[in-house]
């Protein structure tokens, strides 16, 4: 795996007017059998709130090793600091739109650099406010997303569509808010995949969580995703990892 690390010029419409997002590129092991006749997956990773891209480098290899092009954002929040004496879930919510736009960016700016990556069916990766970033970039961009795997994201929806594949793994020490995650009848519409780590924390799901939690986390992604070419988006709907 070669990282390569990058600034992507962002335009936002807010008084922080020009910034840049920074991120690291994880270029998989089998990048010369890429091409544009075959292109190779790509996902992009958002962290949580206060962490980077780098601190889930067990889902980074594990992904690069199915073969994706791994795009991680250093920071989903846009440097916008939260207030803890306001309302935590409408400054998420903001934080999340303008992550969704960086997020755009930095694909716009890094498909020109690898034509031989399928860029038109993404996978979306994200914990926390990453989870909530990636939600709201499928919504605003439905038609470039394939799937998304959340670890445990609370304050955005999550797609209720037949062509958006949604793995969510959650924690046993948090709730997502009303309307986040998919009903029963919804999940078993949409084949919405919902696995329970029993005994997960919420802050744990990154680099820093135990080897047995991360262990069970890149399981539930490989069931869903493999094989990485024509994933079988699979899973045991509602099982609770002991």
């Amino acid at each position: 795996m070669r990282r390569l690390v990058t600034l992507i010029p962002l335009m936002f419409c807010t008084p922080m007017a020009i910034a840049a997002v920074p991120l690291n590129i994880h270029v998989p092991p089998n990048v010369q059998a890429c091409t544009r006749a075959q292109p190779c997956p790509v996902a992009i990773l958002s962290p949580g709130y206060g962490l980077s891209g780098s601190d889930y480098s067990f889902v980074t290899q594990n992904l690069n090793r199915m073969g994706y092009l791994v795009v991680a954002l250093q920071d989903s929040s846009g440097g916008i600091k939260l207030d803890r004496d306001a309302p935590i879930t409408k400054q998420l919510k903001a934080m999340a739109r303008v992550a969704s736009r960086s997020i755009s960016t930095v694909i716009d700016g890094t498909a020109v650099r690898y034509p031989q990556f399928d860029w038109r069916h993404l996978l979306l990766v994200g914990h926390s406010l990453g989870g909530d970033s990636s939600a709201q970039f499928a919504a605003d961009n439905p038609s470039r997303v394939s799937s998304i795997i959340s670890l445990d994201s609370r304050r955005v929806a999550l797609p209720r569509s037949a062509g958006i594949h949604v793995l969510t793994i959650r924690a046993s020490d948090t709730t997502a808010d009303r309307g986040v995650l998919p009903n029963e009848e919804e999940r078993s519409h949409y084949g919405t995949c919902v696995v329970h780590i029993k005994g997960s924390r919420h802050k744990d799901m990154q680099d820093a969580g135990s080897e047995q939690l991360k262990a069970k986390i890149v399981s539930a992604i490989d069931t869903f995703l493999a094989p990485a070419q024509h994933p079988k988006y699979a899973c045991d709907r509602d099982s609770k990892l002991e």
